[in-house]
C-alpha cells in the first residue's frame, strides 16, 4: 500500500461587490475543466497566510493585504 503523503494548502475565498472569484482549472491539469477556489500548496518555512497572497497573485494578479486574512 502506498504511504499517504500530506500536502498543505491554502485556498481563499475571494469576495468582492456581492460576488466570489472563482476559476476553472486549465484542460491539460490535473482535474481538468473543474473550478475552483484561487489557492495552492504551502511552501517549506512559508506561513499559510504567505502561501495565500503568493498564490492568489500568481493565479489571478490581484494583491492581497496579509493583514486582512482571518
Amino acid at each position: 500500500m502506498t504511504p499517504v503523503q500530506e500536502i498543505h494548502v491554502a485556498v481563499g475565498v475571494v469576495f468582492r461587490d456581492g460576488k466570489v472569484l472563482i476559476a476553472r482549472r486549465p484542460d491539460h491539469v490535473h482535474q481538468g475543466g473543474l473550478l475552483e477556489f484561487p489557492g495552492g500548496k504551502v511552501e517549506a518555512g512559508e506561513a499559510v497566510q504567505q502561501a495565500l497572497v503568493r498564490e492568489i497573485r500568481e493565479e489571478t494578479g490581484l494583491r492581497i493585504d496579509p493583514g486582512l486574512l482571518e
